[in-house]
């Protein structure tokens, strides 16, 4: 690519009904500030948008002169995808859309997604270093499958969506030993807590099964992952490649969610703390900053692993169990991360490059085209 070329970079994002057609509007306006300081031409676009046969470009939205303003668009150089959905239909339909457009205009993806919570498990098993942070993890097969499971796990396990997000639609299932009723808690598809009780195994386990539905789910140990006080936390690490197409660790935060809730998830409530400070504060100087090095560790070694696996990736939010024991554990691995969290903290250092990161890469790409 001619160097003096800028390059044209499209966000694709999915629909909404808010003041603006389109998703993550405050995410999107500061990647066309920061593409616009850096010299490229950063516009917002939706699948449905794509009109087939169509080559003298694309309706979107820039940001310009402190507002949105919606334009008609030369095609993308280069597709930063942040399409979250997991129905069939809409992902193949967005599929022959963006092949329609790279027929008439060849661009190049930012990063591609990974193949879902299962596959990543499966090929983070493959490497011997990491087995000992990974959970046992199953996909689930139904009652008597789950039933043998609770025998073996001590009366409980943790049940979630193998393509869910946000904690939503997760499971704590415990066994009560002398009683023999089922008690379970968990995050609805609309991310509000809920408990419930069952006279028996039996019944408890009859309504798992019509939860779940015909969605695959895994099932895991429940860890104890919370708070001297006992709210649920992880450590959300953010891995991204820079201007000079190398992986960095652009920050580390500890998200907590409410007290007795099921997970630490933002969307779910919680709040967000600076990594160190909290994880010193719950297990004392030395393990806390051992838990610490040891999450900095894995999260340098895992990207460039999980690239020889599902292709080149840009960025990843890598998310960490911490036991009460000090314990580490690789809870999972989501290649469209969220980094509000930074924002949150008052990290103004990660939360800058946070947004910086994906725009010096595409130009990094851009640039290293032949």
């Amino acid at each position: 690519m001619n160097k003096h070329h800028k390059g044209t970079m499209g966000i694709l994002v999915g629909e909404s009904q808010g003041p603006l057609p389109f998703s993550e509007a405050s995410f999107c306006r500061k990647l066309c500030i920061m593409g616009g300081r850096q010299g490229m031409n950063v516009f917002v676009f939706c699948p449905e948008w794509i009109s087939a046969g169509d080559i003298s470009g694309i309706p979107g939205y820039i940001f310009e002169h402190g507002a949105w303003a919606r334009k008609w668009m030369p095609r993308p150089d280069i597709i930063y995808d942040r399409t979250f959905t997991y129905d069939r239909k809409q992902m193949l339909r967005k599929q022959d859309l963006l092949s329609e457009l790279a027929t008439q205009h060849p661009f190049m993806y930012l990063t591609r997604g990974l193949a879902g919570k299962w596959s990543v498990y499966q090929a983070l098993r493959k490497c011997p270093d990491f087995v000992p942070y990974l959970p046992n993890t199953v996909q689930y097969e139904g009652p008597p499958q789950l039933a043998k499971w609770l025998q073996t796990h001590g009366g409980e396990a943790f049940l979630k969506p193998r393509n869910g997000t946000h904690g939503k639609r997760t499971l704590h299932i415990q066994l009560q030993p002398y009683s023999g009723e089922m008690r379970v808690r968990g995050r609805s598809s609309r991310n509000t807590v809920f408990r419930r009780r069952f006279p028996s195994a039996e019944s408890g386990l009859a309504w798992v099964d019509k939860f779940t539905g015909t969605r695959p789910f895994l099932v895991q140990p429940y860890l104890h992952l919370s708070s001297e006080t006992g709210e649920p936390f992880d450590v959300r690490v953010l891995m991204q490649k820079n201007e000079r197409g190398e992986w960095s660790l652009t920050g580390m935060v500890v998200r907590v969610g409410q007290k007795h809730s099921l997970t630490s998830n933002l969307h779910g409530g919680g709040t967000a703390y600076k990594a160190l400070p909290f994880l010193i504060r719950e297990l004392g100087v030395h393990d806390g900053k051992e838990a610490a090095n040891e999450i900095r560790t894995l999260s340098q070694r895992i990207p460039e692993y999980l690239e020889t696996h599902f292709g080149r990736l840009a960025e990843l939010g890598l998310d960490f169990g911490v036991d009460r024991q000090g314990s580490v554990w690789i809870i999972e691995v989501n290649s469209k991360p969220g980094r509000s969290s930074f924002f949150r903290i008052g990290d103004p250092i990660s939360a800058k490059k946070s947004i910086e990161n994906p725009i010096s890469y595409a130009r990094y790409l851009l640039l290293s085209k032949p």
